[in-house]
């Protein structure tokens, strides 16, 4: 076990809090500042901020856990983790100095994720500070933890709206021996490949990016020992030769160290996000990705698009607008209800649609004065 900082800062973040009750104005939690136009928070000017602070709590390299400060960004964890040679599973879309305490916040999606693995799978436990000026730690430091209501997942991706998250335990993964991610071009249209990809899909992580005038390509990312990357290598390979796609080279070096670095591997690249980008996801049923497609494309036919032919999700990348709320409406509009399962603003400034009587039920009771990370105007 290895203990590298002192007690944990949930009590100064209680206490400005309490202060932004006295004061009735709202609270925003800041991490390293590198995302605050993202989501359905409110950047408001006038919001008292309240900064988490950094750093490694506790790290136990025989049991595969850290437990760190909400602002510890990616760039540190990956390095305090590389020394024992492991690893967090998961480098999400954005810059390597966001911090796990956003990460977690706003469960952020990533490209190429180690085993396909999300935010929800990786987070043990936390500490968070609600708006009464509570401090809760639910979860603990092992996989099997929880008894009764999950407020773990339940705190992952309410984007701080239901305490401000100040301590997470992460499980962690060994670095792959071998890590790889292979190149593609398809050739036909959506309607050929998505039926293909969805049938013949390798037990790998897998996405295609489609831009405005560009042939889709294919990033498959390939994992384990020499036996079993190789295994996948050859599924993928042999699928592009049955298929009619071509296959690019890959990248040899360890996939996980260039996704948090600022080199221009495969994963890096799929992470990069325009600081000024409207950004969305959609999912639908995975046998209906062809449709989704097209429903993108034709509603932000300058966007590129990050298609998971595993979940179904189409990400949408483009260049904010005034009028991108009525584009969002009518993408929403031409899909059809059966074939769209969820539209999720990641960044930008499109008002949401009111939330549900159950979660503004759980609002009030985690934050009853209302002042926790205030949504924008038009949703609640």
């Amino acid at each position: 076990m290895t203990t590298l900082t002192a007690a944990p800062p949930a009590s100064s973040v209680a206490a400005a809090i309490a202060a932004a009750i006295v004061s009735q104005t709202a609270a925003r939690a800041v991490g390293s500042g590198t995302w605050l136009h993202g989501g359905p928070v409110d950047n408001d000017a006038g919001a008292t901020v309240v900064r988490v602070r950094g750093g490694v709590i506790e790290y136990t390299p025989g049991d595969l856990v850290i437990t760190v400060h909400a602002g510890t960004t990616l760039e540190e964890l990956s390095a305090v983790c590389a020394a024992s040679g492991q690893m967090l599973a998961i480098a999400p879309y954005g810059s390597p100095r966001s911090t796990i305490g956003a990460v977690v916040a706003t469960a952020s999606a990533a490209p190429l994720a180690y085993e396909d693995l999300t935010v929800r799978d990786l987070v043990l436990g936390l500490t968070a500070v609600t708006g009464t000026g509570d401090v809760v730690r639910v979860g603990g430091k092992v996989v099997k933890n929880v008894a009764g209501f999950d407020l773990v997942r339940l705190n992952t991706g309410a984007f701080g709206t239901l305490g401000i998250i100040t301590e997470v335990s992460i499980r962690l993964h060994a670095k792959p021996i071998m890590d790889h991610v292979i190149t593609g071009t398809l050739i036909d249209a959506p309607t050929a490949w998505v039926p293909r990809l969805i049938a013949n899909r390798a037990p790998l992580p897998m996405l295609v990016r489609l831009a405005p005038d560009e042939s889709a390509q294919l990033f498959a990312r390939c994992t384990g020992n020499e036996a079993r990357a190789s295994a996948l290598r050859g599924i993928v390979q042999s699928y592009g030769a049955r298929n009619a796609f071509t296959l690019g080279p890959s990248d040899t070096s360890n996939a996980s160290d260039s996704a948090l670095s600022e080199s221009a591997s495969p994963v890096s690249l799929l992470r990069h996000v325009p600081q000024q980008a409207l950004v969305l996801r959609a999912r639908t049923k995975p046998a209906h990705g062809a449709i989704l497609i097209e429903a993108a494309r034709v509603a932000f036919p300058e966007a590129t698009l990050l298609y998971h032919p595993a979940r179904g999700s189409v990400r949408i990348t483009t260049l904010a607008t005034d009028n991108a709320d009525a584009r969002v409406a009518a993408f929403v509009a031409s899909a059809a209800p059966s074939t769209l399962f969820s539209v999720v603003v990641e960044q930008g400034a499109v008002p949401l649609p009111s939330a549900a009587d159950l979660d503004l039920l759980v609002k009030r009771a985690f934050d009853p004065h209302g002042i926790l990370n205030r949504r924008r105007p038009g949703s609640i």
